[in-house]
């Protein structure tokens, strides 16, 4: 290996500017790499989304829902398919292997559905959605007036703010929710249609045929072209009124003299407010792998052009912006990087004792930064959380390299060779276990391939990021740190400090002792594996790590039949409390719709609610506070509250709550029973709040019967019926007019007045075309009020109720351990069975692959181990050195009350790499040792007294470098910590492992071999 550091030192000045020029370069593709909250991932869910105005729900669930769900489950590489299937919705989900091609499943998956979509009603209205991280909104904002009514501001909305936005590059879509659209409503008057026997259907095929525009010909007059066009569109109400319905002997009937034609609103069964003033919400959706940070400030900057022409009285207000958690936890891990560079700067420094050397040691960790975004671009990733959170992981390793060549080259130096020779020896010398050691770092990442679902998605990215900084760094203390030193190292001798010298000789004396005595290093040993297991059996455990977003959405569920208004009269003392929040900065609200959901019940809604930047409570504190309020203040009210991200990916990866009991069998009735009963159990547990049974009564119905004999009597049919009610309720957009861009409907409707009681519904008329009369409904059909049904969820084809709950300031294992003994005292009826799903069951199938994840892992170390040493032995020694360090893991997260989790598993599995590292620089140098004398105790104490320091300087520098995320300060850091935490408890047990307890085992598997006596060694 001395050409390659020859090769360093003669092109120092070639090689010192290609570092700074890469430099430069990483620091100019730092603006230009997207920003984004996670890594950019296509989720494996596709969904089918169903809109058929109010069709009922048994009807939706035997004609649109099945027949779906049965198509989809044959596309290959599904592993689940749930549906919801509401009064006149539905919504299929299709969940897929997490390695599938989800292009190729979109394409399948809307082949299946245009497969059977003639087996659907006509008037069903499809939509197959693909989901990625930038399906949702990014921000939103609102529009309230106390000059403008809803309709003015939805025009606002939908015909000024959209188009100017839309053009924005990156912005996939503006979604407009509440305000009023504008209609025309036709009133036809029952009295006046009988009495020229007229019924709706003959005014309705009267104004579709006078409302129209078309194509007819082309003439060529004088070599010029016309276009034909018949044009008789309604342009006012007037002419509306004038449209002929019909002629009688010959006297025209016009429309106005059977109808009243009035401007008004479209019914609507969604409210949103603001701040307390009703409002229309609009949001921002950006394209997949769009910036989200720079669409976000482009939208602002035209928002602020668009404030400047806004009618007066009319205020626009942001209530939501994802882009401030993303910018708070960028800059807090970008805060942890320079935090952690400068506490690993101070610790060479320490060690170091001249700044000179320091310097060179040091400069590592900027250029490989800066070298790691160029790869970061080039790999495609974006700036997130877990990406900027691998090169904060690295800051302490990507110095380990150069420390061990540095001060290599100070011993050099020490024992009177040149600053060339010192140099190239030095760094000739440890190159090959300084690549083994890097080998050994990255090779632990390798499994994590296999990872899947959101903490595969996660870490890879984190992984990715952090092994190409460590490849960088290892090549950067190949050539440019021995480059650094041939320029700028001095070869004055560094007078010897006062601690370094008393911890060699204490680690050289107890090492000797060892050596004689290796019981002690043993017991030692079975400690630490006795700690390792009792600490593992008390940890709490987790899914992913709990992290404060600043945005908390409140779900809520009125008694079910609850209007539109009834709703909001419960939510107007909620809307007043958080308004007098200190921590709240402003709320959106919407009745009848969620922010998931474009169309839910008008008893169901949310809230999203924004916290102030540095609010003196957690998310968590003021959700606590929220549930506290609802349970006193307005008891009907069913709340779920969480964070926006948290659920959001919840949603993605196919995860309902936190805790999920799905609850499985044919009889709805008793799957309703024990779903009730485990709701009632799951109260009981300490900590589980936000309990939801999986169903809730259904909204009341009006069920109109029609008796078949009574309405062939009368020659009707049961659908001439049904549209004749339906005309009196609700009406049918009969015809359209244009008013500049905007389309406005025009509803043909009974006088809505005469029929908002259900005595007046029994004497809807209904008209008899063969004796030209009108019937009261009440002779043809039976009315009455009746319960109405609750949605119903299928899993993979089978009816289940879903029973969801979340945790407040409790681990996810021990409460699944007490829902466990809570389940088995639970009778189930026949045909009824139960599973555990939601972050238990992916925290379960997260471990079990992060278990074979380290095994593997743990089995490529010590391959490279045996390439490196060519001895079983040697290599077992170390490798079992290294995994004893995993005691300290368990340790402080005992300590620190910190749950066992994906992150702090990532960390685990980092240990492994890392300390491993330290053993092969021992055993490396004793085994050089070997080769000029045969005494291993010998070799192990020289060993010792060299390799200390290098030994020491990387471990805490790698401690002092996860410092600030162990602390986590900042939002989003939270994300981290575990990981942190997990590797500075590693790498404290690991500096006893590698200077005691490897060198004695190293001893004893190979003393009997070389025959040899511990050494009695002078130590002062």
């Amino acid at each position: 290996m001395t050409g390659l550091s020859r090769f360093a030192v003669e092109n120092k000045r070639a090689i010192v500017f290609s570092a700074l020029l890469l430099s430069m370069i990483g620091f100019y593709l730092i603006f230009q790499i997207s920003e984004d909250v996670f890594p950019g991932a296509t989720f494996p869910r596709i969904a089918v989304l169903v809109d058929n105005g109010f069709a009922p729900l048994k009807q939706m669930e035997m004609e649109v829902t099945k027949p779906i769900e049965e198509a989809v489950m044959g596309v290959p590489g599904v592993r689940i398919v749930r549906s919801t299937t509401s009064r006149g919705s539905a919504e299929i989900n299709v969940d897929f292997q997490w390695d599938e091609d989800m292009f190729k499943a979109y394409q399948l998956v809307q082949a299946q559905v245009s497969g059977i979509r003639n087996q659907l009603p006509p008037e069903v209205r499809l939509e197959v959605r693909r989901f990625t991280s930038s399906t949702y909104p990014v921000s939103g904002y609102s529009l309230y007036s106390d000059r403008l009514d809803l309709v003015a501001l939805n025009d606002l909305a939908v015909y000024t703010i959209r188009p100017q936005l839309a053009s924005i590059p990156g912005i996939n879509n503006i979604e407009v929710m509440g305000g009023h659209r504008r209609e025309y409503w036709v009133n036809l008057d029952p009295s006046k249609l009988a009495a020229v026997n007229l019924d709706y259907r003959q005014v309705s095929e009267a104004l579709g045929q006078t409302n129209a525009v078309q194509f007819v010909g082309r003439l060529n007059e004088f070599n010029k072209l016309y276009l034909n066009i018949v044009d008789n569109r309604y342009l006012t109400i007037a002419e509306v009124g004038r449209t002929v319905v019909a002629n009688r002997n010959p006297t025209p009937i016009h429309l106005s003299d059977i109808a009243t034609i009035e401007p008004a609103v479209e019914e609507n069964f969604i409210s949103c407010a603001s701040n307390q003033h009703t409002a229309v919400l609009f949001t921002i959706i950006i394209q997949p792998g769009a910036n989200a940070v720079a669409v976000t400030r482009e939208v602002e900057k035209r928002l602020l052009e668009i404030r400047n022409i806004l009618p007066p009285g009319v205020h626009m207000e942001k209530w939501y912006d994802m882009t401030d958690f993303i910018k708070q936890s960028i800059g807090s891990v970008r805060d942890s990087i320079f935090l952690g560079a400068l506490l690993t700067v101070v610790i060479l420094l320490l060690f170091l004792r001249r700044l000179r050397i320091t310097l060179v040691t040091a400069a590592i960790i900027p250029i490989a930064l800066l070298i790691t975004f160029i790869l970061v671009k080039l790999t495609g990733m974006n700036l997130n959380l877990m990406s900027l959170g691998g090169l904060a992981a690295a800051i302490g390793i990507l110095v380990d390299n150069a420390i061990v060549v540095v001060e290599n080259i100070e011993r050099f130096l020490e024992e009177g060779h040149s600053r060339t020779e010192a140099v190239v020896q030095a760094t000739s010398e440890i190159i090959s276990p300084l690549m083994g050691a890097t080998l050994t770092t990255l090779v632990v990442f390798v499994p994590l391939v296999f990872l899947s679902g959101v903490p595969g998605i996660f870490f890879r990215a984190l992984a990715l990021t952090l092994s190409l900084a460590i490849a960088v760094s290892m090549l950067l203390a190949m050539f440019l740190t021995p480059a650094l030193a041939a320029v700028f190292v001095s070869t004055k001798k560094t007078k010897p400090g006062r601690v370094l010298p008393h911890i060699i000789a204490a680690q050289q004396r107890a090492l000797q002792y060892s050596l004689k005595k290796p019981l002690p290093v043993l017991f030692f040993m079975l400690l630490l594996g006795f700690i390792s297991v009792y600490s593992y059996l008390h940890l709490p455990s987790g899914f992913l790590p709990e992290w404060d977003e600043s945005t908390i959405v409140l779900d809520y569920l009125s008694p079910p039949g609850s209007s539109i208004e009834g709703t909001k009269s419960m939510l107007s003392s909620i809307e007043d409390y958080v308004m007098t929040l200190p921590e709240v900065q402003t709320y959106s609200l919407r009745t009848g719709r969620s922010l998931a959901h474009p169309r839910t019940h008008a008893s169901d809604g949310d809230f999203v609610i924004y916290l102030k930047k540095g609010h003196q409570r957690s998310s968590f504190e003021v959700m606590d506070d929220l549930r506290e309020f609802i349970a006193k203040k307005e008891p009907r009210l069913e709340p779920e509250l969480f964070q926006v991200l948290p659920d959001r990916l919840n949603d993605l990866s196919g995860e309902i709550a936190p805790i999920a009991v799905k609850v499985f069998g044919n009889n709805l009735t008793s799957v309703q029973e024990v779903a009730t009963q485990i709701a009632d159990a799951l109260e009981h547990i300490p900590n589980v709040v936000d309990v939801f049974p999986g169903f809730e009564p259904g909204e009341p119905e009006l069920n109109i019967r029609v008796i078949p004999e009574a309405a062939s009597r009368y020659g009707l049919t049961v659908k001439e019926i049904n549209r004749a009610v339906h005309m009196a309720l609700w009406g049918e957009e009969s015809t359209t007019m244009m008013e500049g861009l905007k389309i406005i409907p025009v509803r043909l409707r009974y006088a809505k007045t005469d029929f908002n009681h259900l005595e007046k519904i029994r004497r809807l008329p209904i008209y008899l075309p063969e004796i030209h009369r009108m019937l009261p409904l009440e002779e043809v059909a039976e009315i009455s009020k009746i319960p109405g049904l609750s949605d119903v969820d299928h899993e993979n084809l089978s009816q289940v109720v879903t029973v969801k709950a979340h945790i407040s300031g409790r681990d996810l294992g021990s409460v699944i351990q007490d829902l466990k003994r809570t389940l088995a005292e639970i009778h189930l009826p026949p045909g009824v069975s139960i599973q555990l799903g939601g972050q238990y069951e992916s925290q379960q199938q997260a471990f079990r692959e992060l278990l074979l994840i380290l095994a593997f892992g743990t089995f490529l170390v010590f391959t490279i181990l045996l390439f490196e040493f060519k001895s079983f032995r040697s290599s077992s020694v170390i490798l079992m050195g290294t995994v004893l360090a995993v005691s300290g893991v368990f340790l402080l997260l005992l300590v620190t009350g910190i749950p066992l989790d994906i992150s702090a598993f990532m960390g685990m599995i980092m240990i492994v790499g890392v300390v491993v590292n330290n053993g092969i620089l021992l055993i490396d140098y004793t085994e050089q040792y070997l080769k000029t004398s045969p005494n291993v105790a010998e070799a192990l104490l020289a060993a010792g007294r060299v390799r200390l320091r290098p030994i020491m300087m990387t471990t805490v520098a790698t401690i002092f470098g996860f410092l600030p995320l162990a602390l986590a300060i900042g939002e989003g850091a939270e994300m981290l910590q575990p990981l942190a935490v997990a590797m500075i408890g590693g790498m404290i047990v690991s500096m006893p492992l590698s200077l005691l307890v490897i060198p004695t085992l190293y001893y004893l598997v190979n003393r009997e071999s070389m025959r040899t006596q511990p050494a009695v060694v002078r130590v002062d």
